[in-house]
């Protein structure tokens, strides 16, 4: 059954940024086009590097879609602090497209854990070149929301941690296969509940993990403790815990693997800190309406060209007002480069 456009139910009063990172620490995702943005990836390193000094640094980057771009309605812009810095590859961008518009029609920034690296090196005519390569550290886009909706209950996210195995899952595959199959694997987000089974030994208590609040398995009674303080700690502030876990599977069965930081190893930044949650999204649609972006390279600015980089075909596409408030929302804060971007390494 074709899915309809969906209208944007969600007023925001001001964009928030959503984390795409989600267990992704590494940029390997090359973005092209940077050969044309000199001036702007100069800005963002916050100087111009000295002859054959490498400049290598880590930073949060924005990926703005631009339905109004004349070479390619699918581009998605890449930006750090204000300034475009490259794009998506043609392909990944048809790939990502679809996550990037939903979350911006949402009236969110999508975020990303990024890289850059640039140096200046003197020419056979001994005028000096500048060359940057910039990286994005993005999983699979079907990796990068969730495929459930986060808990209805106050809650909060654990830092991602290493992958445990969730036990009895098979016992709850009726929960699961809604989920399952469509990918290799997907991303959910989960809760975590203390539990108790009565044995006329004594009583086992063991950390229980629920899907849309309902059961689908449980953590193994040795690594249940190392939960129990996280659960506690939240319960006392009124949170229910929610977790990252991935599901692998099929339409036949699957298993969840959980991925959280145990309690040994937070800090005192997330415990004590604002409660960690997701963004709120509009309804999985197969268009979303996002607002014109396109920016073109300043006049004058370095024509080299890359290797890599694949020339697109020019189209025509409509650079009509934006009916959304909240993805006007979202250019407005890009376009002023205003948007500060919040301390988000917790949901890495």
């Amino acid at each position: 059954m074709p899915q309809k456009k969906v209208e944007q139910k969600i007023v925001a009063s001001s964009p928030s940024s959503f984390w795409l990172s989600v267990g992704h620490n590494w940029p390997s995702l090359e973005v092209v086009g940077e050969a044309y943005r000199d001036d702007e990836i100069i800005a963002v390193i916050g100087r111009r590097p000295k002859v054959d000094e490498e400049v290598e640094l880590r930073e949060l980057a924005s990926l703005i879609p631009e339905p109004d771009n004349p070479y390619d309605k699918n581009a998605v812009s890449v930006r750090m602090k204000g300034h475009l810095v490259g794009y998506l590859p043609k392909d990944d961008a048809k790939r990502y497209k679809p996550v990037v518009d939903r979350i911006v029609a949402s009236g969110h920034i999508p975020i990303a854990g990024a890289s850059i690296w640039a140096v200046l090196r003197n020419g056979y005519d001994g005028k000096p070149r500048f060359f940057s390569n910039v990286r994005l550290a993005l999983g699979e886009p079907h990796m990068l929301v969730p495929v459930n909706d986060p808990p209805t209950a106050p809650y909060s996210i654990v830092p991602w941690g290493n992958g445990l195995q969730v036990i009895g899952e098979e016992q709850h595959f009726d929960v699961l296969k809604r989920f399952a199959g469509k990918h290799d694997r997907e991303l959910l987000l989960v809760t975590l509940h203390r539990g108790v089974e009565a044995r006329p030994r004594g009583d086992r208590e063991f950390a229980e993990v629920r899907l849309n609040g309902q059961r689908v398995g449980e953590m193994s009674t040795a690594t249940s403790k190392h939960f129990f303080p996280i659960i506690d700690h939240l319960d006392v502030k009124g949170l229910v815990t929610a977790a990252w876990a991935q599901l692998k599977g099929s339409s036949l069965t699957a298993e969840v693997v959980l991925q959280a930081t145990k309690a040994t190893d937070v800090d005192d930044i997330w415990l004590n800190g604002e409660p960690v949650t997701l963004p709120p999204l509009v309804p999985v649609a197969a268009t979303y309406y996002v607002p014109p972006a396109y920016s073109a390279p300043k006049r004058g600015a370095s024509q080299k060209v890359k290797a890599r980089k694949a020339s697109p075909s020019r189209i025509t596409v409509s650079t009509a007002p934006a009916k959304s408030g909240c993805a006007a929302i979202v250019l407005a804060a890009i376009a002023a480069a205003a948007v500060a971007v919040p301390v988000i390494s917790h949901l890495i």
